[in-house]
């Protein structure tokens, strides 16, 4: 196991200078744009008949159960094969209802987790979409608020001081603090974890709380935050073996896909 990286000399934190977090985010939902899928639609030149024809056709897979069934066009989504899509009018029995209409179609393929993915979703067609509130403001920097600069700002500096820290808080409350030891696996974040309050049989470890550390995690220490189950992480300074940085392109999407109940990530800057 790599031995973690001494602490670095990181300078007092001065509330009043300018500093920057910046979210650290899952890839698919940094991403502005969602794949595409084809599509059999039907256009209709009668446009009085869509109720009709739509109540007699089948749901749409649930798979794609987030879009809208007709397109801004009045073109009606029947099939994701041509040849379903010809028999399905076959059945239906309708002249209104033509061969000779139908298209290929692209469709978002899964349902746009943003508002920037929604834009660019609702061009390839009519999709549902209902924005989470949090992360669009992660997203557009409006998240940081003066009291939540404040907080991030004193804990931060604590883990700073008791050198190379890692420290979990939870409603504002101290729950566990630590350094690294003299054990080859006596990482802060692992020492910190040995530490903690015990819960209740139904909670994890760390559910709700937030972590501050003096330095970016490694992949052991990352892991143990994963299964700590950490609402957010924040870190000072980036690291040589610190894998929760998206430039480090193989390492960081894999965590991200075992966090499910890790909100987000914030790396703490210096301008």
């Amino acid at each position: 196991m790599t031995q973690e990286e001494p602490a670095k000399k990181i300078r007092k934190i001065d509330f009043c200078s300018e500093i920057k977090v910046i979210p650290i985010l899952d890839p698919k939902l940094t991403a502005n744009t969602v794949p595409s899928t084809s599509y059999q639609a039907i256009s209709l030149d009668n446009k009085k008949v869509i109720g009709q024809i739509i109540g007699r056709l089948k749901e749409l897979p649930e798979r794609l159960q987030h879009l809208k069934r007709v397109g801004k066009d009045g073109s009606v989504l029947i099939s994701e094969s041509r040849e379903g899509a010809e028999k399905i009018i076959d059945e239906l029995g309708n002249g209104e209802v033509r061969v000779e209409n139908l298209k290929t179609v692209q469709v978002p393929s899964i349902k746009p987790s943003t508002r920037r993915q929604f834009d660019y979703a609702k061009q390839l067609w009519p999709t549902g979409f209902h924005p989470d509130h949090e992360i669009e403001r992660l997203l557009d920097g409006t998240f940081l608020t003066s009291s939540h600069r404040e907080y991030i700002s004193s804990w931060i500096q604590k883990a700073i001081e008791i050198g190379n820290g890692s420290i979990a808080v939870q409603d504002s409350v101290l729950l566990s603090s630590a350094s690294p030891s003299a054990h080859p696996l006596g990482h802060s974040v692992m020492e910190m974890v040995g530490s903690l309050p015990k819960r209740s049989e139904s909670e994890y470890l760390g559910t709700g709380c937030d972590v501050f550390l003096a330095n970016e995690p490694c992949a052991m220490c990352a892991m143990a935050l994963v299964h700590f189950r950490v609402k957010r992480v924040f870190y000072a300074c980036e690291s040589k073996n610190g894998v929760l940085k998206e430039e480090e392109a193989e390492l960081f999407p894999r965590f991200c896909q075992c966090i499910e109940k890790l909100e987000h990530i914030l790396l703490w800057t210096y301008s």
